[in-house]
């Protein structure tokens, strides 16, 4: 073994196994901007490039030499003995290994995975001495392409939620293909969703999935009331568990095995009224995530509005619920179709580029696909908001605005604010078109203009109540979208009319976007201007 302060190589061999040159080639070796390391056929370590000191933490003084490397970097003994085994395989036949993929325990605790391209070495006489290996940091990579899989799962639930509860459906079936949808995203296979009898007040199993009679029965028996369902929905608050049966109040202590499950429930809501609640049961043991938890709450309240709606259905009012859902279902498949097939597009375009070892042109291929799936979850979470009913009737304006804010511009990362200056009170049919408009300026800021901050105001405006809309967007040109008919600015426009309101926008390319609504101030009996 070379001497470990001289760390040079006395060997060296090219794709064709013949014998290049001999000596002390570490200035070439060491410049390389890959993880590159050399061993014998004793598996000793002869070679350690600077990259491979960087990445891994550990110096080559502490490497060669030492063959506890293999230890540091693979304390799990099962898992070293599959990665060593890997390495002496090309010690025993003349072969390569390409993009073999290990995860390693870094000097500093940190875990990184690294790429491995090796090779068989062999001496001037054809005879296998070592082997040399590149090695390529693909954690961020990894992270990258996990966290887009997330985003596309997340993605596809809400598409076919969105699909499911936009169709004139039968209630049974919108609750039992809900579950088949999102059921399978966390992991899960049993759900069950508990509504709320409008006469009786108690919640009743709507809809399951995963679970026998029986054990549905005993959930019930046990929980009841008085239970964890009655919990959700009384604090309207969402409760994930490691084990439902943690707060089963008076079960016995010989609970079937079969009801030992992690627990996940949101309350379900529709125009501000609690309806039921939406539950998973998981592996027990099992902790659901912020973002799994985010995510089953807005399906719950889309599952809620499909309910209401399915009710108002029964009640003769349906026609004109479903027409409206209709139209909000062609939007909807409008808006994402063409991000779906650019995604489509670009998996495949990566996927070929990975394949050929283009690795730049697949970090391109992956950020085109990121920008396209945010795009399009931009857009669903936009259309899904359209979907749930106005609150202003038991809110107001200035909830509404707000929940709009909080739950699509806050969701996607956008800075929204409401500042309500003033208290204020209109007619239902006012308030309803103050809304539409704003809005309408809120979809213009996201899906147009590329907005990092939005602000909606409501204020005093002397004799008159001001609403107005300002982003930090890229702006427009005003004439030619007049002209061209777009961005809604017409419908806008009209709405604003139709109430007796002065609307007004300041924009151009590069400067952003005010839109103001000018409303005179109606009084109410006590003589205060109220919005």
């Amino acid at each position: 073994m070379p001497d470990s302060e001289n760390n040079s190589i006395p060997f060296f061999s090219d794709n064709s196994s013949e014998l290049l040159f001999e000596g002390n080639i570490e200035p070439l070796l060491d410049g390389v901007n890959v993880w590159l390391n050399v061993y014998d056929r004793y598996m000793n370590l002869i070679f350690w490039n600077s990259t491979a000191e960087k990445v891994s933490g550990y110096e080559r003084r502490e490497v060669l030499g030492n063959d506890h490397i293999w230890e540091w970097l693979y304390p799990d003994k099962e898992y070293r003995t599959y990665v060593t085994r890997k390495a002496e395989s090309l010690l025993e036949a003349e072969s390569e290994m390409d993009r073999f993929e290990t995860e390693i325990l870094c000097k500093n605790g940190t875990g990184k995975t690294i790429s491995w391209s090796s090779r068989t070495l062999l001496d001037n006489k054809g005879s296998i001495c070592g082997a040399i290996t590149f090695g390529r940091d693909v954690t961020d990579r990894n992270r990258a392409e996990a966290a887009l899989h997330k985003a596309h799962e997340e993605l596809s639930v809400l598409y076919n939620i969105a699909s499911v509860t936009s169709g004139a459906m039968d209630l049974n079936i919108i609750l039992d293909r809900s579950l088949e949808h999102v059921l399978p995203v966390l992991e899960s296979d049993k759900g069950i969703i508990h509504l709320k009898n409008e006469v009786s007040g108690r919640l009743q199993v709507a809809a399951y999935r995963g679970l026998d009679e029986s054990s549905v029965s005993e959930l019930v028996a046990f929980s009841s009331d008085a239970g964890i369902f009655r919990k959700v929905y009384d604090t309207q608050t969402p409760f994930a568990l490691p084990n439902i049966t943690e707060l089963f109040d008076d079960g016995p202590t010989n609970l079937p095995s079969k009801l030992f499950n992690a627990y996940l429930g949101v309350p379900m809501r529709a125009r501000g009224k609690l309806l039921g609640v939406f539950s998973i049961l998981g592996k027990a043991g099992r902790r659901f995530s912020e973002d799994e938890i985010t995510m089953v709450a807005s399906i719950a309240d889309q599952i809620g509005t499909a309910v209401e709606n399915a009710r108002l259905y029964e009640q003769a009012r349906a026609l004109a619920v479903s027409e409206e859902r209709r139209r909000l279902a062609r939007d909807l498949h409008d808006a994402v179709t063409q991000s779906l097939y650019s995604l489509t597009l670009f998996a495949e375009a990566g996927h070929r580029s990975l394949k050929n070892g283009d690795l730049k042109n697949t970090d391109r291929y992956l950020a085109e696909l990121g920008t396209s799936a945010q795009d399009a979850l931009k857009e669903m979470r936009l259309l899904l908001h359209e979907l749930r009913p106005l609150q202003i009737e038991t809110e107001g304006l200035a909830e509404a605005i707000q929940h709009r804010l909080d739950s699509v511009e806050g969701r996607l990362g956008i800075s929204a604010r409401l500042e309500n200056d003033t208290v204020g009170e209109f007619p239902p049919e006012t308030e309803g078109m103050l809304y539409r408009i704003v809005q309408e300026a809120l979809n213009n800021a996201l899906r147009h203009a590329s907005a990092k901050n939005v602000t909606v105001k409501i204020e005093d405006g002397g004799g008159a109540v001001v609403v107005t809309v300002r982003d930090n967007g890229i702006g427009f040109n005003l004439n030619r979208a007049y002209s061209q008919g777009g961005m809604g600015l017409e419908s806008m426009s009209e709405r604003a009319a139709s109430i007796g309101a002065a609307f007004h926008i300041e924009t151009s390319p590069g400067r952003g976007t005010l839109v103001t609504i000018s409303v005179p101030a109606e009084k109410n009996g006590k003589g205060e201007a109220r919005v």
